[in-house]
């Protein structure tokens, strides 16, 4: 009786609240490695339903780690998810999204538009993948990566070279079509690529 009196006032000191065993708990149970049977995967980041005021489309963004800004331009709204800063600080991970129809001024047919973006740059040498088609949510997206290196500014010094990466995604609506791009330092890049597919594919369209 005495043994169990003493590890009942021990239990009663500790200072521990239910969140702590939980939080346990689940550590352990993340940690926990059964012979044979695959370890669990990480949670995810939560997602949320989002619509920009401009009402440019429909979608998911990530709950942490974006922030989303809309601003106007002389082609149309421009929705961007601005992401972390590269290791060099001169890059700023950005998804962004735009619609052009025969309306936006300077209007260019989805196929230029495809090859213009893909056009050999002799100022900035660059490497392009072949154009892949992905089914998502607003039909069948041309995809294609781009790799460049560009001199970018520094508020430290002089300009230096960095290595850019991009993942770019055509989706024809009609005549019109939405061009998505996520622009990073080639170092990162794969860190937000299934941030860029997921987004990509969660997208629908809206009564403009």
């Amino acid at each position: 009786m005495t043994n169990k009196l003493a590890l009942a006032v021990l239990l009663l000191a500790a200072p521990a609240g239910a969140e702590d065993w939980l939080d346990g708990a689940a550590k352990s149970a993340r940690e926990a490695v059964i012979p044979g049977v695959p370890a669990p995967e990480p949670a995810k980041k939560g997602w949320i339903p989002f619509i920009p005021n401009s009402r440019l489309f429909s979608g998911e963004i990530p709950a942490e780690g974006w922030w989303p800004m809309e601003e106007e331009t002389a082609t149309g709204s421009v929705f961007r998810l601005l992401g972390a800063d590269s290791q060099s600080g001169s890059v700023r991970a950005t998804m962004s999204v735009r619609f052009y129809d025969k309306d936006t001024p300077g209007f260019t047919p989805i196929k230029q538009a495809v090859e213009i973006m893909r056009k050999e740059d002799k100022t900035f040498p660059r490497e392009i993948t072949p154009v892949r088609p992905v089914r998502v949510g607003l039909g069948l997206a041309r995809t294609f990566e781009i790799v460049e290196t560009r001199r970018m500014p520094s508020e430290d010094g002089p300009a230096f070279e960095e290595e850019l990466h991009h993942y770019v995604a055509v989706i024809p609506v009609g005549e019109a079509y939405y061009l998505i791009r996520l622009i990073s330092s080639r170092a990162t890049y794969l860190d937000y690529r299934d941030d860029f597919v997921r987004f990509m594919k969660s997208m629908r369209t809206l009564s403009r």
